[in-house]
């Protein structure tokens, strides 16, 4: 008998519930229509979820394959074999199948946040597709187990921006609702950065300086700058003061010190910023023809090499170095880990893989600050912490998140001034020996996706 949406004294017990259901199906349906802030709310905490859960996912797989490298360690002199293979394999993935998932995968996330309106949707959906989305996880994968020196949290923000708009998109396809994608771009590579380092605030700041810096990115020095001179003058007269009172004494580094600090980062991260720039630019033309498949395999031979001479730490993101001279322990260190860590990302990075700078970043900060330490004789931990901040800020130049990340993964409270000056005189050297915004420029090689004809 077929089911007749009746007055509920005419039905059977089964139909009676039935048609509640439907009821009340519909009534739902009709509020969801009638406030639209409601049904956008509902659909990015649903995005928000499911981005939130795949980052978790690629960061055990990430873990995962991190544990089990095939280093110098585990599998001997093989490792001349089957790095390069792997490199090979992770590059060739990329070129092949998913062009647009080659790099960190901030720069992708930028661009489309900039430019994705409903007449570009079709040219750059290449940017945050499924294919591209697996063909990132994959080959980031596949390059980390083989040693690349390489982190997952930019990778991650790209991750993240394909899960959310994503999601968005089938929501605006099966309600007929115009949710902005870019909003959804934005949010979701803020709650991917956030997801990463489990430092929420800096995903908001993320947003603001990287995915959003159209505006605020002319007069951000000019803000942190202000604030600082201000806690300083008030620190000044008013000693150490703190308003529910001082939680714990930490040992401190004179102004002199975040000075020295923030200039080194700063022309570190100058460095480290431009050669990026310049490296993959220079080697474009060796990216097709006869040296596609040679490029790859030089590039890993010589990250090998310096292993070799800098210690196998160089290979991987570099965690665990920064994590012990966080905690002011030196135990194996080598003054030279900076430069052979700067040398091992580059290669990694021009290979042409899909991975991330951001860890690298932190271990070069924390090795350039413990150097720093011990020449001017002050806290190792401490001047760690200043000079991962200074490098970050100088080679991404976005010094409130920067800070704000350091912050949040030490918890340092006592220490955020130092932080926040170290990063902004870091900002400001990069600036002035005129290093360009990595990730913007970056950015700029997706232009030609705005220029491709729409898929039919």
């Amino acid at each position: 008998m077929p089911f007749r949406a009746g007055p509920p004294d005419k039905l059977g017990v089964s139909e009676e519930v039935k048609y509640l259901m439907l009821k009340t199906a519909k009534k739902i349906s009709e509020r969801v229509w009638r406030h639209r802030y409601g049904f956008t709310l509902f659909a990015y905490l649903l995005a928000a979820g499911l981005t939130g859960l795949t980052c978790v996912t690629f960061m055990r797989g990430f873990e995962f394959v991190t544990a089990h490298r095939l280093d110098f360690s585990r599998c001997g002199a093989w490792a001349w074999v089957t790095t390069p293979l792997l490199f090979l394999i992770s590059v060739e993935m990329v070129r092949r199948i998913a062009p647009c998932a080659d790099g960190t995968g901030i720069p992708q996330a930028i661009f489309a946040a900039k430019h994705l309106t409903p007449s570009t949707e079709p040219r750059l959906a290449p940017l945050t597709s499924p294919l591209t989305l697996g063909v990132k996880v994959t080959s980031l994968l596949l390059a980390v187990w083989a040693g690349a020196s390489s982190g997952r949290e930019g990778p991650t923000v790209h991750v993240a921006a394909c899960i959310f708009l994503g999601v968005i998109l089938l929501f605006r396809r099966f309600f007929s609702f115009n949710l902005d994608s870019r909003s959804a771009v934005v949010a979701g590579g803020a709650a991917g950065l956030a997801a990463a380092f489990n430092t929420p605030l800096a995903g908001v700041t993320f947003a603001v300086e990287e995915l959003g810096s159209e505006h605020f990115a002319t007069f951000k020095d000019y803000v942190i700058l202000a604030i600082i001179a201000a806690a300083i003058t008030a620190k000044l007269l008013t000693g150490e003061y703190a308003y529910f009172g001082t939680l714990a004494d930490a040992p401190g580094v004179p102004l002199w010190g975040v000075l020295a600090i923030g200039v080194l980062g700063g022309l570190f991260g100058a460095f480290f910023s431009t050669a990026v720039l310049e490296g993959k630019k220079a080697l474009v033309p060796y990216k097709t023809g006869r040296w596609r498949y040679a490029l790859p395999v030089i590039l890993a031979l010589g990250l090998l090499g310096v292993a070799r001479v800098g210690g196998r730490d160089v290979l991987g993101p570099g965690n665990a170095v920064a994590q012990l001279l966080t905690h002011g322990d030196l135990t194996g260190w080598h003054p030279s880990f900076p430069v052979a860590k700067i040398a091992g990302t580059l290669l990694t990075y021009w290979s042409g893989i899909a991975g991330g700078i951001f860890a690298p970043s932190l271990s070069i900060g924390a090795a350039l600050g413990a150097n720093a330490a011990q020449w001017m004789g002050l806290s190792v931990a401490l001047c760690a912490l200043l000079g991962m901040a200074a490098f970050l800020s100088a080679v991404i130049q976005a010094p409130i998140t920067a800070f704000v990340i350091i912050f949040e993964m030490s918890g340092h409270h006592d220490n955020l001034l130092p932080v926040m000056l170290a990063a902004l005189i870091a900002y400001m050297t990069a600036r002035v020996v005129g290093a360009k915004n990595l990730y913007q420029t970056l950015s700029l090689n997706y232009a030609f996706l705005l220029e491709t004809p729409p898929p039919k």
